[in-house]
C-alpha cells in the first residue's frame, strides 16, 4: 500500500562517488525544492575513457585492424553520445542518492529545469538543475470520538423469495403446458416478409428461434401470442413488436447492419411452447443443493440462504464503510500539496504525454485520490500495519482453495495448494494486487477497531438507495 508517486531511479553504480558532487537546495516553499548539481570532468572523464576503449577494442571500422582505430576517431565518432550517456547516468544516480541521504519524502520525480543549450562538444563543467515537490507533514486522527457510518445489510423475505425462485428454476425441468402464458419459451422459425407478407427472397430466415412472450413490447401481443395455435403465424416487427432493449439481432442470429438492411418484418410461425418448472421442495431438491442430509427442509434451506446471502452483502457493506471512512479523513486531514509540481510532473509521468489542459480537467479526482492514499499511508504508518509473506501467502492459499470448491473441484492437498500460490506471487503485478487485498483487510480492521462504527441494519434494497444516493 505504498503511494504511487515514488522514485524509480536507479540505484547507483558502486564505483561511482556521488558525496563528491557539488550538490546544492534552494528551498523554494515548503513543499518544493530546487536542487543543483554540479557535474565536473572529474565526475565523468574516467568512466567516459573507460567505454571508449572498449568501443576501440570492439569497433569495425574499415582500413584499420581490430583494436588499432586511433582513439581520436572513436571520440569523434562515439565521444558525445557516450559522454552525454555517462552524465545522464551520474544525473540519476547523483539525484536518487542525495534524496536517499537527505531522507526526502518526495511527491512524483524529480523533474529537471530545461536549459536552452548545453554545450557537449566542449567537456567541461556541467550543472544541472531538479525541480522537487515534498510530500507534507501531517497527523491523522483516528479515535472513539470519531463516528463514521455503516450498515449490516440483512437478507429480507424478498430477497430470500427471489433466491429460492432462481434456485428452483435452475433444478427445475421444462415441461410444455397446457396453456400459454406470457412467461413461457415459444419456439418456431421466423422469416423476413415484404410488405404484403411474402417471403424476402434471400431474406434473413432463422429456423430454431425462441423468446419469451414476455419480451414483446405490449400486453396485448402478449396476449395474441399467448392464443396462437402450433403451426399459426403471426408478422413481427423487429422495431416495434419488441421491448425497447430486447436483443432482435441476436435472435436472428444476425449483425445489427443486417438487420438494419433487411425489411424489419418477419413472420413467426410457432412450432411449439415450453415453460421451466420449478423444482419441487423436497429431499431430492434440498439434496442437489447442499449436499445429501445437509438441508431437510425449506426453514432450513432459506436460513442457509439468509447466511449466504448476509455473507456476500458483507463486502458490499465494508466497501460502503470504507468509502465513508475516506470522506471523513478527507474532511478531517487538511494539508497542503505542491500542486504546481504535480500538475507538471503529470504531463510527462504516464506513457502518453497528457497537455495541461488534460491534467486541469482531471485534476480534482486527481487531487482527491492522492490525498487519500497520502493519509492511507500515514495512517498504516502509524497503526504499524504490515503484512508478512506469510501472510500474503495464507491469503493466497486461501484464495486458491475458495476457487477450486467455487467450480467444484476436489481441493489439492496443502503442499500443492501451496505451490500454486507461491507461482501465482512471482507474477510481481498479481503479488502487488494480492498485498493489496491483504492491506485493505488489515486497514478495515484497523478503522473498525478505532473508530465509533455507527451501524444499523437495513435491507438490500434500502442499501442500493443508500448507495445511490451517496453517489450522487
Amino acid at each position: 500500500m505504498l503511494c504511487t508517486f515514488a522514485t524509480p531511479f536507479r540505484r547507483g553504480f558502486a564505483e561511482f562517488n556521488w558525496t563528491r558532487m557539488n550538490i546544492s537546495k534552494k528551498e523554494v516553499d515548503a513543499l518544493n525544492l530546487l536542487v543543483t548539481l554540479e557535474i565536473t570532468p572529474e565526475d565523468y572523464q574516467e568512466k567516459v575513457n573507460g567505454v571508449l576503449e572498449n568501443y576501440r577494442k570492439r569497433v569495425n571500422i574499415p582500413g584499420f585492424r581490430p583494436g588499432k582505430v586511433p582513439m581520436g576517431l572513436i571520440k569523434k565518432q562515439y565521444g558525445k553520445s557516450v559522454l552525454i550517456d555517462e552524465i545522464n547516468k551520474i544525473l540519476q544516480d547523483g539525484i536518487y542518492n542525495y534524496i536517499t541521504s537527505e531522507k526526502l519524502n518526495i511527491l512524483g520525480n524529480p523533474l529537471p529545469v530545461e536549459q536552452e543549450t548545453i554545450d557537449f562538444d566542449t567537456p567541461g563543467t556541467y550543472e544541472f538543475q531538479f525541480e522537487i515537490g515534498l510530500s507534507p507533514e501531517f497527523e491523522v486522527s483516528i479515535t472513539k470520538k470519531n463516528k463514521v457510518k455503516g450498515v449490516k445489510v440483512v437478507a429480507d423475505k424478498k430477497v430470500l423469495d427471489t433466491y429460492m425462485e432462481d434456485i428452483r428454476s435452475r433444478y427445475g425441468k421444462m415441461v410444455t403446458p397446457e396453456k400459454a402464458e406470457a412467461e413461457d419459451m415459444f419456439h418456431g422459425s421466423l422469416t423476413e416478409v415484404d410488405k404484403d407478407g411474402n417471403a424476402v427472397a434471400d431474406g434473413i430466415v432463422k429456423e430454431e428461434a425462441q423468446f419469451m412472450g414476455s419480451n414483446l413490447k405490449t400486453k396485448k401481443a402478449q396476449g395474441d401470442l399467448c392464443k396462437m395455435g402450433m403451426g399459426n403465424t403471426v408478422v413481427l416487427d423487429a422495431a416495434k413488436s419488441f421491448g425497447k432493449d430486447y436483443n432482435v439481432a441476436g435472435l436472428l442470429g444476425v449483425t445489427d447492419a443486417q438487420l438494419e438492411a433487411s425489411t424489419g418484418s418477419f413472420e413467426f410461425k410457432l412450432t411449439n411452447v415450453t415453460r421451466m418448472e420449478p423444482a419441487e421442495l423436497n429431499q431430492e431438491f434440498f439434496d442437489k443443493v447442499y449436499g445429501e442430509g445437509e438441508v431437510t427442509s425449506e426453514k432450513e434451506m432459506r436460513e442457509r440462504m439468509k447466511e449466504e446471502a448476509e455473507r456476500m452483502y458483507a463486502n458490499e457493506a465494508d466497501q460502503y464503510f470504507m468509502n465513508n471512512v475516506a470522506e471523513h479523513l478527507l474532511d478531517k486531514t487538511k494539508f497542503d500539496l505542491p500542486v504546481a509540481f504535480l500538475k507538471k510532473w503529470m504531463q510527462t509521468s504516464g506513457e502518453k504525454p497528457l497537455t495541461a489542459e488534460e491534467v486541469e480537467a482531471d485534476w480534482d479526482k486527481t487531487e482527491k485520490g492522492l490525498r487519500y492514499q497520502l493519509i492511507e499511508n500515514k495512517v498504516i504508518q502509524t497503526g504499524e500495519i504490515s503484512v508478512s509473506q506469510e501472510e500474503l501467502l495464507d491469503h493466497t492459499v486461501g484464495l486458491v482453495k475458495a476457487q477450486f470448491q467455487q467450480y467444484g473441484q476436489q481441493v489439492m492437498d496443502d503442499e500443492m495448494l501451496k505451490g500454486i500460490a507461491e507461482n501465482a506471487l512471482k507474477n510481481e503485478e498479481e503479488a502487488r494486487r494480492l498485498n493489496d487485498q491483504v492491506y485493505n483487510a488489515k486497514l478495515l480492521t484497523y478503522y473498525k477497531e478505532n473508530f465509533k462504527v455507527e451501524e444499523k441494519e437495513v435491507t438490500y434494497d434500502d442499501f442500493i438507495k443508500l448507495v445511490t444516493a451517496n453517489a450522487k
